[in-house]
């Protein structure tokens, strides 16, 4: 690799290995921003569609040969982290930062605390996640100056925290921030799922409801099964939508 001078592994010392990682990670963390923001701007112009996909997250799945689940994160957080000022512009300082040219020797701090937690921390897509997810989940029913304070403050403690931990902090703080709970047409939408299964000629009949995320995720199965297969013979699908 060019950015670390192309040095072999078992040339370094523990003190090079050390910071030959922390290059790495920044640079990881530089480019996993970027391609949030790259992914952003795809939705956004519509131009996965316009390559016959149905919306950007199956772009990449298909693209990239990417889970279904995994393609949706990516593109969900690329959406709503925008919402959130202080995590957009923490990513983009991240997207924006420089690589390093050349690792130190990292003889000063082996102990593998010395690129950690301060005010230079690079917020990591993984981090934005675990802060945007849980907020999500009661931006309908809490004052968006109140959900900004709160990404502002957990942002501040993505220095110190893993997406594990600011998880945790995140559904705390929208705990208190939503005291009340889900609305209770939330919770009758659940009571409400059914599914019925019912013998056809060469098939199945079925009927049913799915409420808010298990909606969702039906209809992503359902999608990525019904996406356009080509013949034996190399023609396009004949099958309707």
């Amino acid at each position: 690799m060019e950015l670390l001078g192309e040095r072999p592994v078992w040339s370094m010392g523990g003190g090079e290995l050390l910071s030959t990682l922390d290059t790495l990670e920044a640079e990881l963390a530089r480019l996993e921003a970027y391609r949030l923001s790259v992914v952003a701007a795809i939705e956004s112009t519509g131009y996965a569609q316009e390559l016959g996909a149905r919306d950007t997250a199956e772009l990449l799945r298909f693209r990239y040969r990417l889970d279904p689940p995994a393609a949706r994160r990516t593109l969900r957080l690329a959406q709503t982290a925008t919402q959130y000022p202080a995590v957009s512009d923490a990513l983009e300082r991240t997207a924006s930062s420089a690589p390093t040219d050349e690792p130190d020797d990292g003889g000063s701090d082996d102990s593998g605390s010395g690129d950690g937690a301060g005010d230079g921390w690079l917020l990591r897509p993984a981090q934005a996640a675990a802060i945007v997810s849980p907020l999500e989940r009661v931006r309908s029913r809490v004052p968006v100056e109140h959900l900004d304070a709160a990404a502002e403050q957990l942002v501040g403690l993505a220095g110190h925290l893993s997406p594990g931990e600011l998880r945790t902090a995140a559904k705390e703080i929208a705990g208190l921030l939503d005291s009340d709970g889900p609305e209770p047409e939330e919770l009758k939408a659940y009571e409400r799922e059914s599914l019925t299964l019912s013998a056809a000629d060469n098939g199945v009949k079925f009927k049913g409801f799915l409420a808010n995320e298990n909606a969702e995720l039906l209809r992503a199965v359902v999608h990525a099964g019904a996406r356009p297969h080509k013949t034996v013979d190399g023609d396009h699908d004949p099958r309707p939508p």
